[in-house]
């Protein structure tokens, strides 16, 4: 074997490199030398392997290497190993099919030879045979037996494409032509067997059992069909929307066929019926919604929603519509198909006793039935295939017709009977389609989207529906109260939401409040009466947001005007938010309500007002159990209880929540004198720990401290603090708005300080506690006669002073404020302390404004008790402290002038 192939390097396209490079040519390094020598023989080998299978071994030697010798080597060894593990493989697993197949092959091979055997033997005895004679009878003979031959024909052609046309007909459902082409088959079999006088096959020499066995297994082939109709009919009767033709053609075909009257057929169409109407109730609104319809935007509950919500509802509004529609044809279809199918009217019986008439006449008149109804063998037979051959039937079975006995008792209908099962049928089925309605009305989740299914089901009912007129008024009663139950469902889960948030939020309120520390602006009226609320920006008031905007600022002026705090409003929208959408809720009622619904509305206020009047009394409950015991109070649960107050008077009076609500006007007064009492428990509670702080933190009832003012009427600086501090707070409730209020709240605050001051409590003496005496005997003088109990205690109590500085202790140290004070006895006479409490109120009377009752008839609003004397030295009503010593140089009038 020659080696020089071995030495010449290939390169892709198989030829040889040149045995010499040009010294101009670039050589390639070392390695890449060897990476394309190693691509190359690998090539090689590959394509040797391909080819060597075909090659001569002398050959394959000659022109491929040893390496490729190799590959090919075993390649084919591999190939060796296959074919020798498949044929292992079609031994030992298909050697069975092997031997069967070749025992069938030497059956068949000794069957064909004895069937050519047999071949041979039949042509040589027919061969054998002598030809027959002549036959002698006439030609009137030879017609006879043909004509037997045609009837037989004709009969065994029946018979023999039956199956076929039964088939057809039960495929598209024409279960009465299937049942009518059944009996006439069977009458065909019955004349094949039968001898009569007038038809006998032995006459034409022909045994129809003997030399037809083929009759009787068609007989059995189409005998099979009778329960296939039956079947296949009674399910048809399932079919809710088929036309009242079918349903009488599919009921007919039982009464035929299976020999049911013609009351079974009825009760069997109720019962089909049933079944469907139970499974359409028993599936989701979804399976059951109709395709294509068109489908009505909702809001929610006459408040108008965005369009991706509305989109979102739209689809399960749609689909509980369809399926109560859906339910309400099956009923109503099933109803108006059984009364004219069964029901005699006065002019004409219904449309299945007239079927049944047409069948047992023999009158050839045009009938007024349906083309489907009207049905005869002829008209049967002329649409099947080959009908022209059917034409050689006799005239009688060319003239069938099922036989039919209209005397009997199973081809009439008492119609006492049909009203009263159908009257019960039909409440059965409004029953059960009210169970499933209230299921499936768990889906709609706004009073709109009831009241829109509402009216297009009454939609229906008046206009395509077809009931009569005690049906109609039956399903509107019913849906009805399917409607009523729903919208309060809706209202029993909003007012619980509501009662719930009003909870939650009231409850928030108050715990910030007590935890706040000091005082918010949501804890003093007063103060969010005087904060401005921020004003919309320039820049969005002209875009499409202005109007919203605007009547948003305008709603935060009118709250800041009835002093309802952002806390408080947080709590009273969870109500008003409730009621608001009960409101709405009746007003689209009503918008869309006609006169027949008036009957409805009463129903639901009736319904809705005890749901209102609970939660009106449950926010009572919540508000009360707030309220703490006087003797429990602290500085940080004042807020909290005032808070409390608030919202009572809010409800009472500025508050929309129970004008929204469908309470009765007692229930509504009931709770408005419930709202005000809890205000007042609020409001003695508060002034009792006012009055009580404000004595405890003065001091009014220790024995009072003598100042150093030299004026001729001068209350103690202690109790004009108190005086103020009692006026603010009453003006801090924020009761500006009821002037009426606001004066009793003053009367009865300032008559309660006086009563815990002047009875047991009031220990000072002196100069001041005259002075003190003399101005609250002014200002119980203000409030008019009914004060004459504290009037006589003030009185006393001046009587009791005067003695005590009418003859002033000699002990000067012990009492200096006295002699320095009243050296010369300035208040001489119960006169000039009235003068002097006079001229005092006068300059006080802008500080104490909260405690002075209205007087009518003032020349100005704020000095209404008369302008201070002026020119007269200055006197602070306050206690001011003394200026420091390094401010001397500031003083006006010298270092001795008073502050």
């Amino acid at each position: 074997m020659s080696r020089s192939s071995s030495a010449t390097t290939t390169v892709q396209n198989g030829d040889a490199a040149p045995p010499w490079t040009p010294q101009h040519v670039h050589k390639p390094s070392l390695l890449q030398r060897t990476t394309i020598n190693e691509s190359r023989r690998t090539a090689s080998i590959s394509k040797a392997v391909h080819e060597g299978a075909a090659l001569d071994p002398d050959e394959l030697f000659t022109k491929h290497t040893i390496s490729e010798v190799k590959a090919i080597q075993t390649r084919l060894r591999a190939d060796a190993d296959a074919k020798q593990e498949e044929l292992r493989l079609m031994v030992g697993e298909r050697y069975r099919d092997l031997l069967q197949a070749s025992t069938s092959i030497i059956a068949i091979s000794q069957s064909s030879k004895r069937v050519l055997q047999d071949l041979e033997e039949a042509k040589t005895e027919i061969q054998a045979q002598e030809p027959p004679p002549v036959s002698q009878e006439t030609s009137v003979r030879s017609d006879d037996d043909l004509h037997a031959l045609q009837l037989l024909s004709a009969h065994l052609k029946l018979l023999l494409d039956a199956p076929e046309h039964l088939w057809r007909l039960l495929e598209r459902k024409k279960y009465f032509s299937a049942a009518w082409l059944f009996l006439l088959s069977r009458v065909v079999h019955q004349a094949l067997l039968q001898n009569d006088d007038e038809e006998t096959w032995s006459r034409s020499g022909i045994d129809v059992m003997a030399q037809f066995p083929l009759i009787q297994r068609q007989w059995e082939v189409v005998a099979q069909f009778r329960s296939q109709i039956i079947h296949k009919a009674a399910l048809h009767l399932r079919l809710h929307d088929a036309s009242d033709e079918d349903t009488c053609a599919t009921l007919l075909t039982l009464h035929l066929l299976d020999a049911r009257p013609l009351t079974d057929t009825f009760v069997t169409l109720l019962s089909q019926r049933s079944r469907t109407l139970q499974t359409m109730l028993s599936r989701n609104p979804r399976e059951i919604s109709r395709p294509g319809t068109p489908s009505t935007p909702t809001t929610s509950n006459g408040v108008a929603t965005d369009a991706k919500g509305a989109g979102a509802r739209r689809k399960p509004v749609q689909e509980v519509r369809d399926a109560v529609l859906a339910a309400l044809q099956l009923i109503a279809h099933t109803v108006i198909s059984a009364r004219r199918i069964y029901r005699d009217d006065a002019t004409s019986p219904g449309l299945a006793l007239r079927v049944l008439q047409f069948i047992q006449s023999d009158s050839h008149e045009i009938s007024d039935l349906p083309v489907d109804l009207s049905l005869t063998t002829q008209s049967l037979l002329a649409t099947l295939p080959s009908s022209t051959h059917f034409q050689l039937l006799p005239p009688t079975l060319r003239a069938y017709k099922p036989y039919v006995d209209l005397s009997s008792s199973s081809s009439t209908v008492s119609q006492d009977d049909f009203t009263q099962r159908l009257d019960a049928w039909f409440r059965t089925s409004c029953k059960n389609l009210k169970t499933a309605i209230e299921r499936w009305f768990a889906d709609l989740e706004t009073v709109k989207e009831v009241w829109g299914v509402r009216k297009a089901i009454l939609k229906w009912i008046a206009g395509e529906s077809g009931l009569e007129g005690g049906e109609a008024t039956h399903i509107e009663s019913v849906f009805d109260d399917l409607c009523r139950q729903r919208l309060v469902g809706i209202w029993k889960a909003a007012f619980l939401d509501a009662e719930r948030a009003f909870e939650r939020q009231l409850t928030a309120a108050v715990s910030t409040l007590k935890t706040g520390g000091e005082p918010t602006i949501d804890s003093s009226p007063l103060e969010f009466l005087f904060q401005a609320p921020s004003l919309p920006a320039v820049a969005q008031m002209g875009s499409t947001h202005g109007d919203g905007l605007f009547h948003k600022y305008k709603t935060s002026l009118r709250y800041q005007l009835l002093g309802r705090t952002t806390l408080l409003n947080d709590v009273l929208s969870a109500l008003e938010d409730c009621a608001r959408t009960l409101q709405q809720s009746f007003a689209h009622i009503i918008g869309h309500a006609s006169e027949t619904d008036a009957r409805l509305l009463d129903e639901l206020r009736a319904t809705c007002r005890p749901d209102a009047e609970a939660v009106c009394t449950n926010v009572l409950r919540v508000m009360a159990s707030l309220i703490i015991h006087p003797q429990t109070f602290a500085d940080s649960s004042i807020h909290s209880l005032l808070f409390v107050g608030r919202l009572a008077e809010n409800l009472n009076t500025g508050s929309s929540f129970v004008r929204d609500l469908s309470c009765s006007d007692e229930f509504r007064e009931d709770f408005r004198v419930k709202t005000r009492d809890l205000h007042d428990r609020v409001i003695d509670q508060w002034r009792m720990y006012t009055v009580d702080r404000v004595i405890h933190q003065h001091k009014l009832h220790e024995p009072g401290v003598t100042g150093t003012s030299t004026a001729a009427f001068s209350p103690s600086f202690a109790l004009v603090n108190a005086l103020c501090e009692l006026s603010n707070a009453v003006q801090q409730l924020g009761l500006h708005r009821d002037q009426t209020r606001q004066q009793r709240l003053a009367g009865d605050t300032l008559r309660l300080f006086l009563q815990q001051l002047a009875t047991d409590r009031w220990k000072s003496e002196g100069f001041h506690a005259l002075c003190d005496a003399g101005f609250l005997r002014a200002l119980t003088g203000l409030w008019g006669p009914d004060w004459s109990d504290i009037a006589s205690v003030l009185d006393d109590k001046i009587q009791q002073v005067r003695p005590s500085l009418a003859h002033p202790p000699r002990d000067t140290h012990t009492h200096p404020a006295l002699a320095q004070l009243n050296p010369q006895g300035e208040i001489r006479d119960a006169a000039e302390l009235e003068r002097g409490a006079a001229a005092y109120l006068a300059r006080v009377q802008v500080l104490l404004a909260g405690l002075l009752p209205a007087r009518e008839g003032a020349k100005s609003e704020l000095l209404r008790y008369g302008t201070p004397v002026v020119g007269q030295e200055f006197q602070p009503a306050l206690e001011l402290a003394k200026p420091g010593a390094r401010f001397g140089l500031l003083l006006v009038g010298g270092a001795g002038g008073t502050v």
